[in-house]
């Protein structure tokens, strides 16, 4: 995965439209949550923008990504938990609470883990404060965005059950295939996660943030990009001092 203008923006754009997929279909099954959701979308999409359009921080990207994939699937999951258990328990009990915060916190848990053991393999490249993702193995096209497409499919997965056997009898199923899916993507990303943990740590020690490798061509390529230049007419516009 070679972090450039291309993939900035077009791995970034890929995530968030799984994710409002995502969220359609969560409001397909539970509707009443719709405030919630059109809050999310709107939070998320300012994220996007910045992440896109102006963030330089290698290291603030690679976890903003990695959150908010992983963030949407255990809240999802816990969501579903919840819902499950308190139509047993009921909404107020401690039982459904608990089993509402089970998912969320197994997650927590294994990424705990997971950023606490020792590399095995190292997948970044520097060059100063200037950082690349250099691969394991290969990928091919089709798979350059796996934590998107697989936060897709379980969610499509999980709908899909809760359809068909409504959310007391298809709760449990849902909730262990979305946080099965964020375990999943946790493994796949290990070396990622590790490695990010120790240049966060070193930008604190140090106080210079690490960026892209090719943060110049990504600088060139947003000043050519139609909604960069927006911003910047409109942060013109409100510097400009009226007629």
């Amino acid at each position: 995965m070679i972090l450039d203008s291309d993939y900035l923006k077009r791995g970034a754009w890929v995530c968030f439209s799984v994710l409002v997929f995502a969220m359609i279909l969560g409001l397909s099954v539970v509707p009443f949550f719709w405030p919630v959701y059109l809050f999310i979308f709107i939070l998320k999409l300012s994220w996007f923008l910045y992440l896109i359009y102006f963030c330089e921080r290698f290291t603030f990207y690679m976890w903003s990504v990695l959150a908010s994939v992983e963030g949407f699937l255990i809240i999802l999951a816990s969501s579903i938990a919840y819902l499950s258990a308190a139509d047993v328990w009921g909404a107020a009990s401690a039982a459904a609470s608990i089993a509402g915060l089970l998912p969320t916190a197994f997650v927590l848990l294994v990424f705990y883990i997971i950023a606490h053991t020792k590399p095995s393999f190292h997948p970044f490249e520097y060059s100063g404060n200037k950082v690349k993702v250099v691969p394991k193995v290969s990928q091919s096209t089709s798979a350059r965005y796996p934590v998107a497409w697989s936060a897709g499919a379980s969610t499509l997965a999980a709908s899909v059950f809760i359809k068909f056997f409504g959310v007391s009898a298809a709760g449990v199923i849902g909730a262990v295939v979305l946080a099965a899916c964020a375990l999943v993507i946790l493994y796949h990303m290990r070396h990622t996660v590790r490695a990010l943990r120790t240049l966060s740590m070193n930008e604190k020690k140090t106080s210079v943030p690490y960026t892209f490798m090719q943060i110049d061509e990504i600088r060139q390529a947003r000043s050519r990009w139609w909604i960069s230049r927006l911003f910047k007419w409109v942060s013109y516009r409100r510097k400009s001092p009226s007629a």
